[in-house]
């Protein structure tokens, strides 16, 4: 049976056709459909929250930089869609004190930097839902607290072998894998046992998409998470986590957001 990958083109891409927020290495994009759905035309500045065990971010815009921790949002080019252009916010400070945000903008594909933002009423602010992306990275399993739990890859070189979830350290120096090849843990910390499972499917989908085989210790014990495929839909156009695990459709928020 043949195995077919995907080309993924890097460059050239149509303007993306649903409201989206992209992470880039030093500032947070807002695509132009996403500044009309939520008319940000006439905001200026932006304050942003962090919801570290949920990898979510949160947004409340404003007319005037009212706030002393807002910070102010600049043109992102583009042509206009829908009445303005696209924005985009500098986060470098942001990124410095969230190793786990910035890892999200080391992610190669772009499709998985985008989101798909979400009015939530009872937080009076738009939020993203991101992606855990292995922002931790240790040589020994003796680094890693005992009780860490969360989703993981094993590297060898560039070479990711096995992508895991559960205890990490445990894991590592389980009897079965004594003769595992590999150099470097990389995780993300993940308590709940549902988040894990979902994760660990998520990373190990977009493995298989990249290139056509799962992980080489993954096949070598014939395993793949499947309890979760019905939350795992194929990609949109414009991919991204949030599409791919249900933090889908942007309402049209409240008439003034400020």
């Amino acid at each position: 049976m043949t195995n077919w990958i995907r080309y993924r083109r890097k460059g050239g891409t149509t303007p993306d056709p649903a409201p989206l927020v992209s992470i880039r290495s030093n500032a947070i994009a807002l695509n132009a459909h996403f500044v009309a759905t939520a008319r940000l035309t006439t905001k200026s500045h932006v304050s942003i929250f962090v919801d570290r065990e949920r990898f979510r971010l949160g947004f409340r815009f404003h007319d005037q930089d009212d706030d002393n921790d807002a910070i102010a949002l600049a043109n992102d080019g583009g042509g206009g869609v829908r009445g303005g252009g696209g924005r985009c916010v500098q986060i470098v400070g942001l990124m410095r004190e969230h190793p786990w945000l910035a890892a999200v903008a080391r992610i190669e594909d772009p499709r998985l930097r985008r989101f798909e933002p979400r009015w939530i009423s009872s937080d009076s602010m738009w939020v993203i839902l991101l992606c855990p992306s292995f922002e931790r990275h240790v040589s020994d399993r003796s680094e890693i607290t005992g009780c860490t739990h969360g989703v993981y890859r094993y590297k060898r070189g560039d070479e990711i072998v096995y992508i895991g979830r559960g205890q990490i350290r445990s894991r590592a120096g389980s009897r079965e894998r004594a003769e595992w090849d590999f150099e470097t843990i990389e995780y993300s910390v993940v308590p709940d046992g549902d988040e894990q499972t979902k994760w660990e499917a998520f990373w190990l989908d977009r493995f298989v998409e990249q290139h056509g085989k799962l992980p080489l210790y993954n096949r070598n014990l014939g395993s793949r998470p499947s309890e979760h495929r019905d939350s795992q839909q194929a990609a949109s156009p414009n991919g991204g986590p949030a599409t791919l695990i249900g933090n889908s459709g942007v309402t049209e928020g409240p008439p003034s957001v400020s």
